[in-house]
């Protein structure tokens, strides 16, 4: 199976969606002057939505023709937990040493009171994580741990496990405030979980080949109705700083949409997005794990050595500088840690899952795909 491109692509944009959006934080907080970003940066924070639609779509893609295999969960598990936790780690003693010599400068609005051990093994609880954006792994390692259950299901019945976990999902959220449960529950119940879903169906539609039947013409207008109408109304209406099952429905639908027809397009040879944006995507989880703190130390770096505070110009220096730290931290990231983790947990998986010598599940899906 190819690496599917313009997923690594998506990928890309939705980190630099997020990048944007604390960029704009960061700018607001050390600027002296005028501000040049615009306020609609803030809709980068959606680029965790995205992720999240992303993530489904993945795991149904890397994982057809595995269902109820011998081992596929023990295999999967293996493939999810070493793809997040050792690169998250060298994140999380990153920030831990700062914490600890500087508390002030770590997720300050969480005051100086934080759980180390549940930060470390990303568990759930009533704080932000240490590393302030790895709230969005809590989730997703749900999303892994209900998945790799699904594995041991014929593959026929994921498509009614899937809407049934999703029917789940909606009718306790408009039953009940999930925001009230403890943590465990929240994160088990939260609307998020139908994102993973709405990527998931993405991912079952295409692989039935009833899709690609699509037009592209009309795919071209479903892109063309996403990003120009659908993203500006859920900005003008404000809902993505809403909470619950408006926002995530609204967001993983529109999202689910823009993956179905670039995906589409892809497949009838029709499209790809720029290498550029691949580059991005492949280096993403770097970047998304280090680019507050990155962000950060630009910031201060500007307030202690900004030779003109009022300039616009400066700003424009400064913002450019802010990007640049993130993309160039998050290459060295992805090249010296997060590559050389993944193809020994490649390794290892080909040595601990096969029998006689032959591995007895298909082969995995390009390392870039598979995360």
């Amino acid at each position: 199976m190819k690496q599917l491109l313009s997923i690594q692509a998506i990928r890309g944009i939705a980190v630099l969606g997020v990048v944007a959006f604390h960029s704009l934080s960061v700018e607001r907080k050390y600027s002296g002057g005028d501000l040049i970003l615009p306020d609609f940066f803030s809709f980068g924070q959606s680029g965790v939505d995205l992720f999240f639609v992303i993530s489904g779509f993945v795991m149904v893609t890397v994982t057809k023709g595995r269902f109820g295999r011998s081992g596929e969960m023990m295999r999967f598990l293996w493939g999810r937990f070493s793809r997040i936790y050792p690169t998250y780690w060298l994140y999380f003693f990153l920030t831990a040493a700062i914490f600890f010599i500087k508390p002030s400068w770590v997720n300050s609005s969480q005051g100086q009171h934080v759980q180390l051990v549940s930060s470390f093994f990303l568990l759930p609880g009533n704080q932000l994580p240490l590393v302030m954006v790895a709230w969005s792994l809590i989730h997703e390692l749900w999303f892994y741990l209900v998945f790799a259950v699904l594995l041991l299901l014929h593959e026929c019945l994921l498509l009614p496990a899937l809407l049934s976990w999703g029917t789940i999902i909606i009718v306790i959220n408009l039953v009940f405030s999930v925001g009230d449960f403890p943590p465990a529950a929240r994160i088990a119940l939260h609307p998020y979980s139908l994102e993973f879903i709405i990527g998931a169906l993405v991912a079952i539609a295409i692989s039935k080949d009833s899709v690609p039947h699509l037009p592209a013409r009309h795919a071209s207008i479903l892109i063309s109705l996403v990003l120009l109408v659908g993203i500006p109304a859920v900005y003008a209406l404000d809902i993505i700083k809403q909470e619950g099952l408006l926002r995530v429905v609204t967001l993983g639908s529109l999202y689910g949409l823009l993956v179905l027809s670039v995906m589409t397009l892809e497949k009838l040879n029709r499209f790809t997005l720029p290498k550029s944006l691949q580059f991005i995507g492949d280096m993403s989880y770097s970047v998304y794990l280090s680019h507050v703190l990155v962000l950060s130390a630009v910031g201060r770096l500007w307030l202690l050595t900004s030779p003109l505070p009022d300039s616009l110009l400066d700003n424009i220096i400064a913002v450019l500088t802010m990007l640049a730290a993130v993309l160039g931290y998050g290459w060295l990231g992805y090249r010296v840690v997060e590559q050389p983790i993944l193809q020994l947990s490649h390794r290892l998986r080909t040595r601990w899952f096969e029998e006689g010598g032959r591995n007895t599940l298909e082969p995995v899906v390009n390392t870039e795909l598979n995360r």
